[in-house]
């Protein structure tokens, strides 16, 4: 079994941008489009039935408080974004510690023909983005919500 690195402090420390008591908000290392972050609980869990109560209230509470202000940082149009997780074996899941996506979306992205697949592009094809590209994001991001670094 591989290293589940949402679980090692130096994988999330390059990339978290803010945090509330139960969760991290990430810039994803190789987003598919420009704004793509995760919302990842602190503690190991797998799928979303094993957050207490309390972290689900958090959790949907963190997702309709940041989905806003991430759309209008990266001006999305309509308000469009799409908000997904893959959870068990089938679902193409890469990393087994529960991680929702959020991409804020645009008109002119390259997901809007029917020949472009986003959900195949989130599993296997995101390298449009240097990691230069990615700290940027991470910096501007961490400077708008005032992160000054991982609490425990």
């Amino acid at each position: 079994m591989s290293v589940d690195p949402f679980c090692t402090k130096s994988e999330t420390d390059k990339t978290v941008f803010y945090e509330s008591a139960s969760f991290m908000v990430l810039y994803d290392i190789k987003p598919v489009v420009r704004g793509h972050c995760l919302f990842i609980p602190k503690r190991h869990v797998v799928d979303l039935p094993e957050l207490k109560k309390h972290e689900q209230r958090e959790l949907w509470e963190l997702l309709c408080s940041m989905i806003p202000r991430i759309l209008k940082i990266y001006v999305a149009d309509g308000n469009s974004y799409d908000l997904t997780s893959q959870i068990g074996p089938y679902s193409g899941r890469t990393i087994a510690h529960l991680h929702i996506h959020l991409l804020p979306r645009r008109k002119d992205d390259i997901y809007q023909s029917d020949s472009k697949n986003i959900f195949e592009d989130i599993k296997l094809n995101r390298s449009s983005f240097s990691s230069a590209d990615v700290q940027k994001e991470v910096s501007a991001l961490r400077k708008e919500f005032g992160y000054r670094g991982l609490q425990k």
